[in-house]
């Protein structure tokens, strides 16, 4: 009986045990698993509303400054800003305005911007890259976050080329038409022409100089030879004639001699495009007139060269 009764209690107890156990809750982590996501929802909700709210250089320690072009060149984001050559910021959006462009400029933070400062959209070598290049004024005071400068752009390599390939155009347009005025033709044909005279005229003063020099050899000798037999005023008065001919001669010879050096004067000037000369490619009727001339000198010469007694008599009695 003993044992039967020890048996009954022992299993109620191990049925109260269990009892209890199925009774107590279990402990779980799910309340403080939400309650963290909860938290870090809030926390990722408001860095999101200042970073939407507020300019996101600001968390870079950078500013804003803004400028406008008429032309941005080709510039873009992330492109870099350069003060004096030294790298300062970069590019960070664009917008439409209505005279043009208007540009971001995200600067850094160590780097102050005179208020007079101005930009200038600038190539970065042959490659084609584009950069704003800050000018920096002289003022004291500085660019806060969000203030504006003018902005200025400038030529790139393709828009250089462009300009050089339509003066190149220009200038071998004038050439051609140049090459093919038929007054160049006669400025050549009068040009020509001078220069023969000036030939003609050189050796003639050559002729004469040649005809003066045995001209006064053989008054020498002839003076030499009457010497002995002539005395008295008619030998005095032969060679003062003689004299006032070789005089008259020697003014002949100088007047030729000017005149060539004239001629020479003139064709350089001519060449230069100066005086009278030079306008003959704007006036023909001088042209024709030079060129009348130029035969009238030529047919003197000739008729001097065939009949000098027409021009110069010698008498020695």
């Amino acid at each position: 009986m003993t044992d039967e009764r020890s048996g009954r209690g022992s299993r109620k107890r191990e049925l109260s045990e269990q009892e209890l156990e199925r009774s107590t809750p279990v402990a779980t982590g799910g309340r403080e698993v939400r309650i963290g996501i909860f938290v870090l929802a809030g926390a990722l909700a408001v860095l999101l509303a200042l970073f939407l709210l507020t300019d996101p250089a600001t968390f870079r320690g950078r500013y804003t400054v803004l400028t406008e072009v008429r032309d941005a060149g080709g510039v873009r984001s992330g492109d870099p800003v350069q003060m004096r050559g030294v790298n300062i910021g970069r590019v960070r959006r664009f917008a439409l305005v209505e005279d043009g462009v208007r540009i971001s400029l995200e600067i850094n933070g160590q780097w102050a911007i005179p208020v007079d400062s101005r930009a200038r959209v600038a190539g970065m070598g042959l490659l084609g890259g584009r950069t704003i290049e800050i000018i920096p004024g002289d003022a004291d005071q500085t660019l806060d976050d969000g203030d504006l400068i003018p902005g200025e752009a400038t030529e790139g390599l393709m828009d250089l080329a462009e300009t050089l390939g339509t003066d190149a155009e220009d200038i071998v347009g004038r050439l051609q038409r140049l090459l093919a005025d038929p007054t160049l033709a006669a400025v050549e044909g009068t040009a020509a022409e001078t220069e023969r005279l000036v030939g003609d005229l050189s050796a003639l003063v050559e002729a004469q100089r040649t005809e003066l020099q045995g001209l006064t050899s053989s008054l020498r000798r002839t003076a030499e030879e009457v010497e002995g037999s002539l005395t008295g005023p008619e030998l005095a008065r032969a060679l003062a004639r003689a004299d006032s001919t070789l005089g008259h001669l020697n003014d002949a010879g100088l007047r030729l001699q000017t005149a060539s050096a004239s001629l020479e004067e003139v064709l350089g000037r001519m060449e230069r495009g100066e005086g009278t000369l030079g306008l003959l490619s704007q006036d023909e009727a001088l042209y024709r007139n030079l060129n009348r001339a130029a035969e009238s000198m030529l047919f003197l010469a000739e008729d001097i060269r065939e009949n000098p007694g027409r021009y110069v008599r010698l008498r020695i009695f």
